[in-house]
């Protein structure tokens, strides 16, 4: 197997870990959704600075290229990917928002039924084995047992119904980019990934902005850019990820990317044991183990076949 791929989902794990860990240092100045917008609006010029940089004139011609179909995937991607953020963001609002944020993570398992019926992706039963066994990790990985709160029902099923619509539009946001990039032919993968992550950023850009200017008003948005020297590092990991994203699902399935996908997590928990030397539970150390687990048997090692 050809385990390039994987590397390159590493990276957009990792850089996508330090690009929450630097949006978090704009909430307090920002507030949460105008800190999650910067996720796009900063990534833009990275991105935009690559694409003049790397292409010329005749690969930019790929944008006259592109077909309704590819137009139309990219476009509802985005709009997928939005909608996650957004739930996202009210599920951290939420009393004992970890129940929500753990059902999530049933982002894999989503992005493997959206890929079957999509793009008939076939499953295989040691992929099938490593999606659960990586999903039981990441319940372990949850900071707070799901066990205990069921006297909550009504904020439970919130919860459970929120975090599961993440799982969701993340899925279908990963499935449907793939669909969009295995629509463009190129010489180089490269190419394609530039001209198609920029529009994806100029639009949720634009959508986005609009969302905010429309619920936190524009004062508020605008704020944002007093503070773009603290937002650089943002737009860098963040242009950074989303490449390596687009790269990945350009390469393989989006389930086999997702489900390396989960090393985020586990970068998160790290960043915070060793800069904000937060204690690492045992329930933790399980998940990790499990996630690693899951990866190593994802990739066929050791071999069983």
């Amino acid at each position: 197997m050809n385990v390039s791929w994987v590397l390159i989902t590493i990276i957009a794990s990792l850089s996508q870990t330090l690009r929450s860990v630097f949006q978090k240092n704009l909430i307090e100045d920002v507030g949460v959704l105008v800190s999650a917008y910067s996720r796009f609006i900063f990534a833009l010029p990275f991105v935009a600075f690559l694409a003049v940089f790397f292409l010329g004139t005749q690969e930019l011609a790929i944008l006259k290229t592109l077909s309704v179909k590819t137009w139309f995937f990219l476009i509802a991607a985005s709009i997928c990917q939005i909608l996650f953020t957004i739930i996202l963001i009210k599920l951290f609002t939420l009393r004992s928002f970890a129940i929500g944020v753990a059902f999530s993570k049933t982002e894999v398992i989503q992005t493997t039924l959206l890929e079957i019926i999509i793009i008939g992706f076939i499953l295989t039963s040691h992929v099938l084995s490593a999606i659960i066994i990586g999903f039981i990790g990441m319940l372990f990985m949850s900071k707070q047992k799901l066990i205990g709160k069921m006297d909550y029902k009504r904020l439970f099923f919130k919860q459970v119904t929120l975090g599961v619509s993440c799982g969701i539009f993340l899925g279908l946001s990963s499935v449907l980019y793939k669909v969009a990039l295995d629509s463009v032919s190129t010489d180089l993968i490269y190419k394609k990934v530039l001209v198609l992550s920029f529009l994806a950023l100029a639009f949720q850009s634009a959508i986005f902005g609009i969302y905010i200017v429309a619920t936190e008003g524009k004062q508020n948005a605008l704020k944002l850019m007093l503070v773009w020297k603290r937002g650089m590092p943002v737009g860098f990991f963040g242009c950074a990820a989303t490449f390596c994203w687009f790269y990945a699902f350009s390469l393989v399935d989006a389930t086999l990317v997702r489900a390396v996908g989960q090393l985020e997590i586990v970068f998160s928990v790290l960043i915070s044991y060793i800069f904000y030397k937060e204690r690492i539970t045992g329930f933790e150390l399980i998940g990790m183990t499990l996630i690693t687990i899951s990866i190593l048997a994802l990739l066929g090692l050791p071999s069983i076949y």
